[in-house]
């Protein structure tokens, strides 16, 4: 158990009985009226999002979770497989369980891993992943007047917009956060 004062973004605590993971406190201390913390949890096995108060002085259930390196294999129509670098165990996950389900899958990022009671919880994505382009349409002479995009294919199959000097071959870095261009990669 752990007291609203020991809240974190990322903690894994158990609500209504299943798992979610702590994306956003604000904590309150009015001016009448004892102090709390609004909370947004995310359900790890629906996704489904919900605020929370948290009065002071609350207690909340805490998951022991034990977190991982794994490094991607590969993904069929259902699952994504995935291995421990240190041990070569391998896990398998459902894509559903991953955010962008393949569209940010490459063997050669690290993913981080949330295990609980030996069962994946959580598959947290690199900040940003390095992917080439397989294709992108030729520019257009004189379509840059303003901050002019095109849409672009990349090896996994996720289409993202990027400026037009991007080409077929280049290496850009996407946020996988938003599934925006960040930049292009220098070689």
């Amino acid at each position: 158990m752990a007291a609203t004062s020991e809240l974190y973004r990322g903690m894994i605590i158990k609500h209504n009985n299943e798992p979610c993971i702590l994306i956003e406190k604000e904590f309150y201390s009015p001016g009448k009226g004892s102090a709390f913390n609004r909370c947004k949890l995310k359900s790890i096995k629906t996704g489904k999002i919900v605020n929370v108060v948290f009065k002071s002085g609350e207690k909340v259930d805490e998951l022991e979770v034990s977190t991982r390196n794994m490094q991607y294999l590969y993904a069929d129509d259902n699952y994504a497989y995935f291995m421990n670098p240190d041990t070569f165990d391998q896990v398998t996950v459902p894509l559903e369980d991953i955010p962008g389900k393949t569209d940010y899958l490459h063997s050669d990022a690290k993913y981080i891993m949330s295990f609980y009671e030996d069962e994946v919880i959580y598959v947290q994505l690199p900040a940003k992943i390095s992917l080439v382009i397989t294709e992108a349409p030729e520019a257009v002479k004189g379509d840059t007047a303003t901050n002019a995009l095109k849409e672009v294919t990349v090896e996994t199959g996720l289409k993202v917009k990027v400026p037009l000097f991007i080409k077929t071959g280049d290496k850009i870095i996407i946020n996988t956060e938003s599934g925006e261009y960040y930049s292009k990669e220098n070689k």
